[in-house]
């Protein structure tokens, strides 16, 4: 139960001096829309939505997998060294004459040919080292490098700008929390002066001192406050949703921080601005990035059709059964052990010539891709730099609305006050003092609103910029 005295919340005389008891049956007290406990700071809410969203711990997670990617490039020019060990039983039977493989065709060698098979068996095992090194490929190593690099560059540029965009859009939910904050306030401090005076009528109704009608219409707007205070703190606690969201934090646990207000005008100097994309934005850099990792293809491209050097290397052992006469010792167990040795080693060298021509639709292909990027590139850096000129416009309107608001205020109130005093004096009606009560919630609102786009306009105006996170360091 809350008690009013009408003098001094309305600032109007009644006759005679009494009090006005009332009850707001189902409504959410003010405690709702203040700020319980310790309120939820715009760098705190962005610290734990950079720490905790997942589309950024995503892109950490893709940084890390650039950097293993440039290892495993790296590593690609490691020799390979075979090492194949074989037992084998069988009958041996060659015949002299050239083939392919085919890679299942089983290899038979030995003597030479006999005038007819036989179907002795015999046995024999091998063991083989063979060592393939791509010693040269006269730059397709170094420029595969510089490509895994530059693809983790695009990464670590794409990090960087999500954490870019997450931190404005955080900032953005800020300040939709802050400005239904304030409304949910105005519309309650409405809803309060709705009811007072409702409640006032309805004592000169019943007085006699006034019509039955003033009362219904005082009923109406009082309805109409409480529905326009309804929706206002939905949007509040839609506000919340959003920033829980952002932040995993409960809701419960979000409530406004409105302590940057006197920063505000400090944060409307702009004298140091100039309207073009400042080149270190991380939108920039990303989009740049992507730009030269397709020239780092193109390189690559270039160096992948060159001539390749091999240096190669084998030893290997081997047994037999089959004595050197040409007879199969039938003890199988003979032709387990080693009994040559050999080795080779050569420099080897390939190019296809006929990967002209790929190279040729390959590199054309990848020009086309690097001239996508640049003008990728150069169409952001002229959204950013129209949107800092549209962010100057609205910061210039937005200032010169705030000093006007003022003005607006002071004359809406005095307004209301004397309408109050004129219709208990008996000087006015009941539509002239709703008429003035609908201008000074719409001022009150105008207020917050007006401060709210001038906030907005420094927003954008940084965002555009790239200085997000300078202006986030001007604030608590």
């Amino acid at each position: 139960m809350i008690v009013y005295a009408l003098k001094k919340d309305t600032g109007w005389r009644c006759p005679g001096i009494f009090l006005i008891v009332f009850v707001f049956a189902g409504l959410p007290m003010r405690a709702q829309v203040s700020s319980p406990g310790r309120a939820l700071s715009i760098n705190d809410a962005v610290s734990l939505a950079l720490r905790n969203y997942p589309s950024i711990r995503a892109r950490e997670a893709q940084v890390r997998s650039g950097m293993a990617a440039v290892t495993e490039t790296r590593d690609r020019r490691l020799p390979s060294l075979n090492l194949f060990e074989q037992v084998d039983a069988g009958t041996s039977n060659n015949l002299g004459a050239a083939y392919f493989s085919g890679g299942i065709v089983p290899s038979v060698s030995g003597v030479s040919a006999r005038p007819e098979n036989i179907g002795t068996v015999s046995s024999g095992n091998i063991g083989v080292a063979y060592l393939q090194w791509q010693a040269s490929n006269f730059g397709g190593y170094k420029a595969g490098i510089q490509e895994a690099y530059s693809r983790l560059k695009v990464d670590t540029m794409d990090l960087g700008r999500e954490r870019f965009y997450i931190a404005s859009i955080v900032l953005q939910s800020y300040l939709d929390l802050i400005r239904n904050y304030e409304l949910s306030l105005i519309q309650w401090e409405n809803l309060r002066r709705a009811d007072t005076i409702r409640m006032a009528i309805r004592n000169y109704v019943i007085s006699g001192l006034r019509p039955g009608v003033d009362s219904s219409l005082a009923e109406a707007e009082y309805s109409k406050a409480r529905l326009n205070y309804m929706d206002v703190y939905n949007a509040f606690r839609q506000s919340k949703v959003q920033l829980s969201l952002l932040t995993a934090l409960d809701t419960a646990a979000i409530s406004p921080d409105q302590g940057n207000d006197s920063l505000l005008l400090g944060s409307l100097n702009v004298a140091g601005y100039k309207d073009t994309a400042r080149s270190g934005h991380p939108f920039l850099t990303y989009f740049h990035s992507i730009y030269e990792n397709s020239q780092a293809r193109e390189r690559l491209i270039r160096k992948s059709y060159l001539p390749k050097l091999y240096v190669l290397a084998a030893g290997w052992m081997k047994g037999s059964s089959i004595q050197p006469d040409g007879t199969i010792n039938k003890d199988l167990g003979s032709g387990l052990g080693y009994s040559r040795y050999n080795y080779l080693f050569g420099l080897g060298i390939t190019y296809d010539l006929f990967d002209l021509r790929r190279q040729k639709d390959r590199l054309n292909v990848q020009r086309y891709q690097t001239e996508v990027a640049l003008h990728n590139y150069e169409q952001q850096e002229q959204t950013l730099t129209n949107a800092s000129l549209q962010a100057s416009v609205n910061l210039t309107t937005a200032i010169e609305k705030f000093n006007e608001i003022p003005v607006q205020l002071n004359a809406a109130r005095d307004a209301y006050n004397q309408r109050l005093t004129q219709y208990n004096a008996g000087l006015s009606n009941i539509i002239d003092v709703t008429n003035a009560l609908y201008v000074l919630n719409r001022a009150q609102t105008d207020v917050v609103n007006t401060k709210d786009g001038v906030w907005r306009a420094i927003v954008q105006k940084a965002y555009a910029k790239g200085d997000i996170y300078q202006l986030l360091s001007t604030l608590k």
